[in-house]
């Protein structure tokens, strides 16, 4: 079992037998160098891995000004030292751990709603494990000790998915307005998002569609942020087992952060286990570059072009037809 410890001298032997290579640490501190910033840092928490009661991993958490390179939110932790002693690398550790973190900083540092971390730009390793554990590169470079830093944040913010419920149909207009415009602004006229706003996402449309719900209409289910909804999602399935995704959209604001992704896993998983789907297919607009390689990196694989669901000729809408087995 993989746990995250905070650190007490009991483990202080095994980090003096915990080798790192010369490639190791021009991205990283040694676990004895960070205990000795330790001493003198009360801003730093040094944490123990481990799997099945043995070391395998350490690293800092820093609530110090330091964090200030990587964000500008004050309440927020800064991650850094990690690393996975040489026994235990390429067993999924780095992974796991990852994924204990926000449990583990929420447990630990209440006032804490972001972690911060900054990742060696030639460290494409370290890169993947973070963006797979939900890591944002937000944009921010820095100079550090072994060169360009790439700044990566996690938000500590509770995402629930569910199926919606009376009450959601406001939340779920909101958002799917608010997405149609920052989605085909640039794609369609003015006229064309206002004449599919209006025939499909209207509060009284919605609220029908959250309460009559079937296998050809699966219903809508919605992505909560701190009580907020900032996503929804709705499909069908055919009697053959081929499943359609029909809507998934999200708050522009809140693009990133792994929404669409748990939307997405959600509805795919009812459609499998519920009503016997194997295969999915969406269509995206032809040109929709926020849509297209959120899909393609899902594994959906282009099949065809055809005129847009509800539009004429003279629109201009073209939708790209994509599906992926499930």
């Amino acid at each position: 079992m993989i746990r995250l410890t905070i650190y007490n001298d009991d483990y202080r032997k095994s980090l003096e037998n915990y080798p790192l290579s010369e490639e190791h640490l021009s991205f990283t501190g040694h676990p004895l160098e960070l205990l000795e910033r330790a001493q003198v840092n009360v801003t730093y928490t040094p944490i123990i891995i481990t799997k099945d009661d043995q070391v395998a991993g350490f690293f800092v958490l820093d609530t110090g000004a330091d964090k200030f390179h990587y964000t500008d939110i004050p309440e927020s932790i800064l991650l850094r030292g990690y690393s996975i002693h040489p026994a235990y690398q390429g067993r999924g550790i780095a992974q796991k751990s990852m994924k204990l973190l926000q449990t583990f900083v929420a447990k630990h540092f209440s006032d804490i709603n972001r972690i911060v971390l900054g990742v060696n730009e030639a460290n494409k390793a370290a890169q993947t494990v973070y963006a797979k554990s939900g890591f944002i590169d937000e944009g921010r470079r820095f100079n550090g000790r072994s060169g360009i830093q790439i700044a990566m944040s996690l938000s500590l913010d509770i995402i629930e998915v569910r199926m919606a419920q009376a009450g959601d149909e406001h939340g779920i207009v909101d958002v799917c307005i608010a997405a149609q415009w920052n989605t085909y602004k640039d794609l369609y006229s003015n006229d064309y998002i206002e004449g599919i706003i209006a025939k499909f996402y209207t509060v009284e449309r919605i609220s029908k569609e959250i309460k009559d719900t079937n296998r050809s209409w699966n219903g809508y289910f919605v992505a909560q942020l701190n009580e907020e909804i900032v996503g929804a999602i709705g499909g069908g399935v055919d009697e053959d087992g081929v499943a359609e995704i029909y809507v998934l959209y999200l708050h522009p604001a809140k693009r990133g952060q792994g929404i669409g992704t748990k939307l997405l896993s959600y509805l795919t998983e009812i459609q499998r286990a519920e009503y016997g789907a194997h295969e999915q297919w969406v269509s995206v607009t032809k040109g929709n570059q926020l849509g297209i390689p959120f899909y393609e990196a899902r594994e959906f694989t282009f099949q065809y072009e055809q005129q847009a669901y509800e539009s004429e000729a003279e629109d201009n809408a073209v939708s790209l037809k994509y599906k992926r087995s499930i």
